[in-house]
């Protein structure tokens, strides 16, 4: 039996579909709001996983690159 890295487009579908909630002009600030704090929470349960995760070499790179990306605000 072999590895298979799970496929995050799902994750990503359901967080586009939550963004665009918030971002509804058709919505109140209720549905946006608990849209929000949903996205809250996961961001809050992933940056607390990854903490506890192993370095691997080469990891500095993303970051690197991440930051050149805000820096310059693409």
């Amino acid at each position: 039996m072999s590895f298979e890295k799970p496929d995050l487009s799902d994750a990503y579908s359901v967080i586009r579909s939550s963004l665009g909630e918030i971002h509804s002009p058709f919505n109140d600030g209720w549905v946006g709001m608990s849209c929000k704090q949903e996205l809250f929470l996961l961001k809050c349960f992933i940056e607390d996983e990854y903490n506890k995760l192993p370095h691997f070499k080469g990891e500095e790179k993303w970051h690197h690159n991440r930051l050149i990306k805000i820096l310059k605000q693409e």
